[in-house]
Order: C-alpha cells, then sequence, then structure tokens
C-alpha cells in the first residue's frame, strides 16, 4: 500500500481519467500490496488505472506498458489486459505527487470473468490454467527491459533478503519449519536453482490473478496482474502458479498433478525443472507465510492480506513439510 498522505483515493483517481484519458464513469477501488488499483466502467468500455506506489521507478512503470504492447503484438489471441493510451499518446502518465516528485500511472482493459479463487475449482480448471500459463511463457520468452532485472522481494531467488525480512519479525508463524527451510533453501536449492533456465515471467499466477469463465468454472479465460513479473527461472513461476492451484488439502496434489500436464502440452519441462519444483512449491508457501506476516504488521488495515492466518495457512505448511521431506 502506498504510504499514508501519499494515496490519490477515488477522487483523484477521477480527475487522473478526466485530464489523461477523457474517461469519466463509475470509479471502485482494487485491493493491491504495494500500488493504487481502480476499477473504472466507463462510456468507453472497462478498464483498470493502476497508479504505482510511490517509490516506483519510471523504468518499472514502463516495463509494464512494455509488456502488455509486446503481448498484443505477438501473442494477440492470449486473453490478457491490452494497454490503454492516453489522450496525448503516452503508455505512462506522469503525475505530481504533492511533495516535489511524481508517480506514475497506466490504463488497461479490465478482463471479464471472475477470479479463480471465487469459482469451483477442479482438475479440468488446473489442466487449463496449465496451458494457458505455458501459453503465456512462451509468449514471453523474448521479451526483454532493462528493469526485468530489479530486485524483488516476490522473486523465488531472493533468499537473502526473505531471510531479513523473516528475523525483522517479532514472531515467525511456524517458526519450527519456516526458519530451518529458509536456510537449507538460500543453500543447495538454491545454487540448483541458478543453472536451470531463465526468462521474463509473470511470477505470480496466484488465485486472484487468473480468471475463469462467469458461466463455467472449468475454463480460464485471462491473465491480469503483471506487477510482479520479472527475469527469473521458469520453475519459479510454474512453482508459484501450482501453489496458485491448491485450495484443499485432500486435493493439493492432484491439481498440482493436472496443471503440470496442461503446461506439459504446450511446453514440457526440463528433468532439472521437474526436479527443482516441488522444494520451489514449499519455497512460495514460506515465502507467502513470511511476507503475508510482514504486511499484516506493516499495514493492519490493508485487505489485501485479510483472511490469510494460521487456519488458511496450516494445512499448506504441513504439505510444504511433506514436500521438503521428499526431496531432503
Amino acid at each position: 500500500m502506498p504510504a499514508e498522505g501519499l494515496t490519490f483515493g477515488l477522487h483523484g483517481a477521477a480527475g487522473i481519467l478526466a485530464q489523461h484519458y477523457g474517461l469519466v464513469g463509475r470509479i471502485a477501488t482494487l485491493t493491491a500490496e504495494r500500488d493504487e488499483n481502480f476499477r473504472v466502467s466507463a462510456a468507453g468500455g472497462a478498464f483498470v488505472l493502476k497508479v504505482f506506489a510511490p517509490e516506483t521507478p519510471l523504468d518499472e512503470a514502463e516495463m509494464l506498458s512494455e509488456v502488455l504492447r509486446h503481448l498484443e503484438a505477438n501473442a494477440p489471441d492470449l486473453p490478457v489486459p491490452r494497454l490503454a493510451l492516453a489522450s496525448g499518446g503516452e503508455p505512462v502518465v506522469r503525475l505530481p505527487d504533492g511533495r516535489g516528485g511524481q508517480r506514475f500511472a497506466v490504463l488497461y482493459s479490465f478482463m471479464p470473468g471472475r477470479p479463480m479463487m471465487d469459482s469451483v475449482r477442479s482438475a479440468r480448471q488446473a489442466h487449463g490454467c496449465g496451458v494457458l500459463a505455458a501459453r503465456l511463457a512462451l509468449a514471453l520468452r523474448d521479451f526483454s527491459h532493462p528493469a526485468m532485472h530489479r530486485r524483488l522481494i516476490w522473486d523465488l531467488r531472493r533468499r537473502p533478503e526473505l531471510r531479513e525480512v523473516a528475523a525483522s519479525l517479532p514472531e515467525v508463524p511456524f517458526a519450527h519449519f519456516v526458519m530451518p527451510f529458509i536456510e537449507r533453501f538460500a543453500g543447495e536449492t538454491g545454487a540448483q536453482l541458478e543453472m536451470l533456465p531463465m526468462q521474463f515471467g509473470h511470477n505470480d499466477l496466484n488465485a486472484r490473478n487468473v480468471i475463469v469463465d462467469s458461466n463455467n468454472d472449468d475454463v480460464p479465460t485471462g491473465i491480469i496482474d503483471f506487477g510482479d513479473a520479472i527475469h527469473t527461472a521458469r520453475a519459479c513461476d510454474i512453482a508459484i502458479a501450482l501453489v496458485g492451484q491448491m485450495h484443499h488439502p485432500d486435493s493439493a496434489e492432484r491439481m498440482m498433478e493436472a496443471f503440470t500436464a496442461g503446461y506439459d502440452v504446450i511446453s514440457p519441462l526440463s528433468p532439472g525443472e521437474r526436479r527443482l519444483v516441488p522444494p520451489l512449491v514449499a519455497a512460495r508457501i514460506v515465502q507467502n507465510v513470511v511476507m503475508t506476516a510482514f504486511y499484516q504488521r506493516k499495514a493492519p488495515k490493508s485487505q489485501h492480506f485479510a483472511g490469510f492466518d494460521n487456519s488458511y495457512f496450516g494445512w499448506r505448511i504441513a504439505f510444504a513439510e511433506k514436500l521438503d521431506a521428499r526431496f531432503a
């Protein structure tokens, strides 16, 4: 979330839309980790206005616009948002922040359907998600931008940063497993990870960021939110998506298998990726636990991490422990 006193809010969003895009319509706030996101319903269509967090540099804002342009040009059949240019043709607009600095904003189309997290989950849906994720990875394989190597705590390769965040917490949830796992992962697993295929990837295919058909939960129809996209190991992108498929302890492995089978149809995993994906799934669960605790302490009023408590993470940590034991 943006720092206190630096938010634009609904009134500010309306001003940005009118001044820079010539749009007037209904505006609603969407949850976000760092940025301010707004859903816009206007005569010209449905959009999302993203106002980047105060600390976001221009090249990162530009990278998001370039990703959407790249996908529109090179994979026009992929169901992802489409960038909307400002009235003057700018892909990214610059906004005074009221403190002598600048913030940046982009506008892109709103994807119809509903988030996968609100749907009835099935193996057929998971298989379709695997197919869609692999298609996206192929479309992004040759994308390049100077900002894609940015340091991002949500990159599973950033082991030291996660260790530092965990150490800063007064109490680490599930510390009996989380802290030793971070140390082990930072060693042997981390070294093997650097030998896997690398590319630019979405890096956040969780159940919020996959859209399904409003009339058929089995059919994934879109991928949204490229805010955490980076250059990393492809296996990390796959593992993150697999965690997004987990919604119940009794079906977690079945959903992972269905997703992987769908992914393999389009772009088969290498033997090295197949071996490291299970510990990477465990690593993502641990990362989620640590970062959720961090943000809940930093911004207790934020709704973005609401509901992710020990009851939510309990069986997921148990699943991570099982995966970790198999890999050892």
